[in-house]
């Protein structure tokens, strides 16, 4: 009779995966005293961003982008979410204002920061922001972030030779969207 080999008890079951349903992307709020922090890097910026829950659907949003020098842009804003659909889904509304400051003048840049980044020396940005989870407590979750971005800029030029004196303020506007998971 050969020996038996003694087994090895199997270690009991952890606890189930606490759900992922908050992102510094997403459309839901931290929550109160929550904090989350994130760093993009990419092109043309580069971003850092934090937001802080300060009511249960409330959040406090900070954050700085810069065209690798040539742009520093420091930022404010607040993120409400306005929809809750429970653990799947939810809707957002988010403000932010930035004031930008650019490396060299208008007057002598041509497609320089302000062209690349499309910001000027003052910008709003009021938009909506969606996200959707997938099933399972450690899925994915989609975003959909779609914004009006209000640029002021308060250094027009003038490029045409007898074009006359430019306004004191330009405001241009545009729709940046960003989707992601």
């Amino acid at each position: 009779v050969a020996p038996s080999t003694p087994r090895i008890p199997e270690p009991p079951p952890g606890p189930p995966p606490v759900p992922n349903r908050v992102s510094l992307l997403g459309a839901r709020s931290v929550g109160p005293g929550g904090v989350a922090v994130g760093l993009s890097l990419g092109f043309p910026v580069v971003s850092a961003r934090a937001a802080l829950g300060v009511l249960p659907r409330v959040d406090m949003l900070a954050g700085f982008d810069t065209l690798y020098g040539m742009m520093n842009e420091p930022r404010l804003g607040l993120r409400w979410t306005a929809l809750d659909g429970g653990p799947r889904w939810s809707l957002g509304l988010v403000m932010e204002g930035s004031h930008a400051f650019f490396l060299r003048s208008a007057s002598t840049e041509d497609r320089g920061a302000r062209y690349l980044s499309g910001r000027r020396n003052w910008n709003l940005m009021p938009g909506l922001v969606g996200t959707f989870q997938l099933r399972g407590p450690r899925a994915p979750r989609l975003f959909a972030d779609v914004r009006y971005h209000v640029a002021l800029d308060t250094e027009p030029i003038q490029r045409t030779p007898l074009g006359g004196l430019p306004p004191d303020l330009v405001s241009s506007g545009s729709v940046p969207v960003r989707l992601g998971a």
